[in-house]
């Protein structure tokens, strides 16, 4: 498989609304760029330093490598997907897995499972509560409020798709990142569901795929996250650490 582009993408108000609409590949595009750095700016396996042992992880005995899912959700009714005629009605909505707070690879992949989910759930919803608790702290929020806005004035939702984002990790387990902090990082690829649409409530172009050429093979990232007051958390700051450990990294992701 062709490796997908690891250049960012550049953002603006009008790139996320497009013809009046949401564009969820550009919202992406922004997500992955505060949360996920692209995978060229990603440190190699081999460039880490040595985690001090206070630090480091058990070794996993099983791969992680292939599509991020998760199955902790609360359901209310029965779940009605959208259509280009109604938006979703009682989409399950996703709990924070207990398992965050295990200093474990296991805890690293219940927090991107549970990001995964709430991003679906916001797209779905336009609900960006629980997406907010992988990291309270974070102001890369602002970059979906075209989302949020797009439910909240009723002006349109997303349809024929059930998860308009997935990713799959890369690499069996993820690599520690240098510095003082518990972080480590995980490459990754996002997709965008080829068939997601948005449909709008007025104006022309009313229903348009959200998924273009480019995104069919994926955006190459890594998934950043912290160990930090007894949980795992998304690492959406960016830092000297980080930067100093992403010098010689491939953009490839096989």
């Amino acid at each position: 498989m062709t490796s997908p582009s690891s250049k960012p993408v550049a953002l603006s108000r009008r790139a996320v609304l497009g013809a009046g609409g949401v564009g969820l590949a550009a919202v992406l595009s922004a997500c992955a760029r505060t949360v996920h750095p692209p995978v060229d700016a990603a440190t190699s396996e081999s460039a880490s330093a040595s985690p001090s042992a206070s630090s480091t992880l058990p070794s996993a005995n099983k791969s992680y490598k292939g599509k991020v899912t998760f199955d902790n959700f609360e359901k209310n009714g029965e779940y009605v997907p959208a259509t280009a005629e109604k938006k979703a009605q009682n989409v399950p909505k996703p709990l924070m897995p207990e398992k965050v707070q295990e200093l474990s690879i296991d805890g690293i992949y219940a927090l991107i499972g549970y990001w995964i989910s709430s991003f679906n759930y916001l797209a779905l919803t336009g609900d960006i509560e629980p997406l907010k608790k992988t990291d309270p702290s974070s102001e890369y929020y602002k970059e979906l409020e075209p989302m949020v806005k797009l439910y909240e004035t009723g002006r349109g939702w997303i349809y024929d798709t059930s998860e308009p984002m997935s990713v799959y990790l890369m690499t069996d387990t993820p690599t520690q990142v240098e510095g003082d902090r518990i972080r480590y990082f995980w490459r990754a690829r996002s997709l965008v569901d080829q068939n997601a649409k948005r449909h709008l409530t007025e104006g022309d172009n009313r229903d348009k795929s959200l998924a273009r050429a480019e995104d069919s093979q994926g955006q190459a990232m890594r998934i950043v996250v912290e160990y930090k007051e007894g949980a795992w958390f998304m690492s959406t700051q960016k830092d000297k650490d980080a930067d100093k450990s992403t010098e010689s990294a491939s953009p490839s992701a096989s």
